[in-house]
């Protein structure tokens, strides 16, 4: 009975070992499902060189006062949209009244004297023609009218520039804009001219940029301009130089240029950071792909890896014209047609064969 037992156990391992010794059936394996889309054109030719600056209206200014005074009221803040003629701001009125009312007592005193000067000019003219008194006595009369008409000019030039200062205890828009910035509140003295807010006219808009002495004729030459907002990313926008300064900086050797942005209506923030992409005078087409579809083969040559219409996988070389936050501009032989692989490239071989996936288009399982 133990020896059949045995001889059982022996049989049963011998069996398993068999078992394990066998390989499994090779499983088949189909195409590589990749994730693919077409690559978004842009115009413009190629050969770029970006310059990076900040985004800010064609015309800034710091506004103040054109009169010293206490701030009692500022209607707007940081951010505020005012148009032509909004009050900003106040000053405390109770001086420049009370020196408008002294304007005033003094021109109606000013304007007594002349009347009183006239009456007695004529008074002595009559007397004179009587020949009461003589010309010198006319004459004296005379000259005090005239002085009392010159104390009345200087009278009434001061009551319009009370009149004036008394405006000025309130701080206008000259145009349509926007607060950029606040220095002041509601119970500072400020002299006449110290800044109260940094205003920014609505209209153009334009990048301040610093430029490399080396690359100021670059830049001149392009043979066109964008302006490529960070916050935005692939959505660039034409633009133009408006001047760059002739002199370098004596210190940072670079040219300080502004750049237009020709979309007047652009919903861009003010203050923004942007970058000045200067492009060559060829006229290869431009493609936007996201930063995954990027990739490299040995030698360390740009490529893309585009689905033929056999669903292989094909390397195309391209040129990086610039680096975005997420994506990438690129020129070479490659077309808005064509569906390029956006994910896992470093898994990709020539000629291997791959299933595309569009993320514009429903997965068929």
């Amino acid at each position: 009975m133990n020896l059949h037992r045995q001889s059982c156990i022996v049989v049963l391992i011998a069996a398993g070992l068999l078992g394990a010794c066998e390989k499994p059936a090779p499983v088949e394996k189909g195409p590589r499902l990749v994730v693919v889309e077409n690559p978004q054109t842009l115009s413009g030719p190629a050969g770029a060189e970006s310059f990076p600056g900040t985004l800010r209206a064609r015309n800034e200014a710091d506004l103040s006062f054109r009169v010293p005074g206490k701030i009692s009221r500022r209607l707007v803040e940081l951010g505020s949209r005012v148009k032509r003629g909004d009050v900003i701001a106040e000053l405390d009125p109770d001086d420049a009244q009370l020196n408008l009312s002294a304007a005033r007592a003094a021109l109606a005193a000013a304007e007594s004297d002349v009347t009183l000067a006239r009456n007695e000019e004529q008074r002595y003219r009559d007397l004179k023609a009587k020949g009461h008194v003589g010309q010198s006595a006319v004459d004296l009369r005379t000259n005090t009218l005239l002085a009392a008409q010159a104390r009345e000019k200087q009278a009434r030039s001061q009551l319009s520039l009370a009149q004036n200062q008394s405006a000025y205890t309130k701080l206008r828009a000259d145009r349509d804009g926007v607060i950029t910035q606040v220095y002041a509140e509601v119970g500072n003295v400020v002299a006449a001219g110290q800044p109260v807010v940094h205003f920014a006219a609505d209209g153009e808009r334009e990048v301040q940029i610093s430029v490399p002495e080396g690359r100021v004729e670059a830049l001149k030459s392009a043979g066109q301009l964008l302006i490529e907002i960070y916050s935005q990313p692939g959505k660039p926008y034409p633009a133009k130089i408006r001047d760059i300064t002739p002199q370098a900086d004596r210190t940072t050797r670079t040219h300080e240029a502004r750049v237009t942005l020709m979309a007047p209506d652009a919903d861009v923030a003010l203050g923004a950071t942007a970058s000045v992409l200067a492009l060559g005078s060829s006229n290869d087409q431009l493609f936007q792909l996201p930063g995954t579809a990027l990739g490299a083969v040995d030698d360390n040559q740009a490529v893309v890896w585009r689905v033929t219409q056999e669903g292989l996988a094909q390397p195309v070389p391209v040129t990086v014209v610039q680096y975005l936050e997420e994506a990438v501009i690129v020129t070479g032989g490659i077309s808005s047609s064509d569906q390029l692989v956006t994910a896992g490239v470093n898994l990709l071989r020539k000629d291997m064969p791959v299933r595309p996936i569009d993320r514009s288009k429903p997965v068929a399982l």
